[in-house]
């Protein structure tokens, strides 16, 4: 079965080449488009061709037109004619869920069982205070730490040749009236957006941001970014709450961080909102207790004092009877 995957580039050129390595050595194919790269990403795709890839163009776009790009790997893809497809973008290693079988393997397999259509689990992986200033090259060796992001992530799919390439598969079925039957089997998607403090500012506020469409913007899209500061916070993740991961095929399908929006992870609208009122609460009930402590402490000080003024008194006064008789009405 011949299996050809398609991959836009935008300046990924510390992460370009793995990829293409990984995606190859689990018997695919690649067809590759490069938006304009300006880091020397276009010049280290073009050294795979004939290597896994069977081909690269160059499409320099103002700004991100995706459409655009995947339009025009969709028309590359058809002209190799192959059996399955999928969608990577060049900073992500997509595997197979199964122990000992490659990616194009488990392709296969769920083709054989009537398949037509594979989701995929999206592992993000972060920097950390422990391995940010790793000198290692593989992003896959320095970066251990993820968080389970979503399953929304339908990237493979037998090929129609008549099909909408801007469309999901999952919500439109095929082009000739054919339903999505989806494997029930989840693949592993491995995302490594941001790999260093500074590589997170170079990209979030030189590459990405200014090249946004403002026309997607206002529609909801691209608006990942939006509230991203450039403190070191919002890139090196307190690996506390994510999970390590140790190349054994168990993953924790728990999203403890959420990436999208650094490491603070605000809440908005209805959320934000209750999250305002569960805290006038708490604050109410401390201030209460407070109070209440306040009032208990400020009682008990004054009968301190009350007793130790009987006591101080009755100490000056000679005769024993009225000293008795005193501290009693003093104590009543």
């Amino acid at each position: 079965m011949k299996i050809v995957g398609m991959i836009p580039v935008y300046n990924e050129v510390d992460i370009v080449g793995q990829v293409i390595e990984h995606l190859t050595e689990q018997g695919v194919n690649l067809v590759m488009v490069d938006n304009g790269s300006t880091d020397g990403s276009f010049e280290v795709i073009r050294r795979y061709l004939g290597r896994g890839v069977l081909s690269v163009e160059r499409l320099a776009t103002e700004k991100f037109e995706m459409s655009l790009l995947w339009r025009r790997l969709h028309k590359m893809m058809l002209e190799h004619e192959p059996d399955w497809t999928f969608r990577c973008s060049a900073d992500e290693f997509l595997e197979s869920p199964y122990r000992g079988l490659t990616l194009a393997k488990a392709i296969q397999l769920e083709a054989e069982r009537g398949h037509n259509l594979i989701q995929f689990n999206n592992f993000e992986f972060f920097p950390t205070e422990k391995d940010c200033d790793d000198p290692e090259i593989d992003v896959r060796k320095r970066l251990r730490y993820y968080s389970w992001h979503d399953d929304n992530q339908y990237l493979c799919w037998k090929v129609h040749p008549n099909m909408n390439p801007e469309k999901s598969v999952h919500e439109n079925g095929f082009a000739d009236g054919t339903n999505a039957n989806v494997s029930p089997n989840k693949f592993v998607l491995r995302h490594y957006k941001i790999r260093s403090y500074e590589h997170g500012l170079r990209k979030i506020f030189h590459e990405r941001l200014p090249r946004f469409s403002p026309e997607l913007h206002a529609r909801g899209q691209n608006i990942h970014y939006d509230r991203f500061g450039t403190d070191r916070d919002y890139f090196i993740i307190d690996s506390r709450k994510l999970t390590r991961y140790d190349e054994d095929g168990n993953w924790n399908l728990t999203k403890t961080f959420d990436g999208s929006y650094g490491a603070w992870n605000p809440a908005s609208g209805d959320e934000r909102i209750s999250q305002l009122i569960r805290e006038n609460r708490e604050l109410r009930e401390a201030c209460d207790k407070r109070t209440s402590q306040l009032i208990r402490e400020n009682k008990e000080l004054r009968e301190v004092l009350e007793n130790s003024l009987a006591l101080r008194l009755a100490r000056r006064i000679p005769f024993g009877k009225q000293i008795r008789h005193f501290v009693v009405q003093e104590k009543q």
